[in-house]
């Protein structure tokens, strides 16, 4: 069973009190959150093997938003949260190629699909095909409690 991370973190932002609302889903899934004014585009992801492993829909390229939310947990802890400004990850995302998710002779779906991994003291975002950047995310990686700090600011 896939846990919904992105929720557990919702949940906890308008236990706070910050000024949230769902604002589209798909299927169960959160995908776009208005925190405050706002527009984060949102992903829910397991950590395993060492990485969290995302696919975005190539749409979401043509969208526009203030932020992406990246909602992590190992195990039933909700851990990492990611908030990086929208068009810096998206750009970086561009840079990698679609890949179609299923295998012939089922239907094509197509996704941009990259890692976050931790190493050397550092969350690096990498995406698959393309010219496969690189790229240090950090800076934009938050505890739970610092995330929504950084919310109400």
């Amino acid at each position: 069973m896939k846990i919904h991370w992105a929720n557990k973190f919702y949940n906890l932002a308008e236990s706070k009190g910050i000024k949230c609302r769902i604002e589209q889903k798909v299927r169960e899934w959160i995908e776009t959150i208005d925190f405050l004014g706002k527009k984060y585009f949102t992903k829910s992801v397991s950590y395993e093997k060492g990485q969290y492993f995302i696919g975005v829909d190539p749409s979401k390229l043509k969208e526009d938003g203030d932020f992406v939310l990246i909602c992590g947990g190992k195990i039933n802890t909700l851990s990492d949260i990611f908030i990086i400004p929208w068009e810096i990850f998206f750009k970086t995302l561009a840079k990698g190629e679609r890949i179609n998710t299923y295998k012939p002779p089922k239907k094509e779906y197509y996704q941009y699909k990259f890692y976050l991994r931790y190493r050397e003291k550092c969350w690096l975002m990498s995406v698959q095909g393309g010219e496969r950047p690189i790229f240090d995310v950090s800076k934009w990686h938050y505890s739970v409690e610092d995330a929504l700090s950084r919310l109400h600011s």
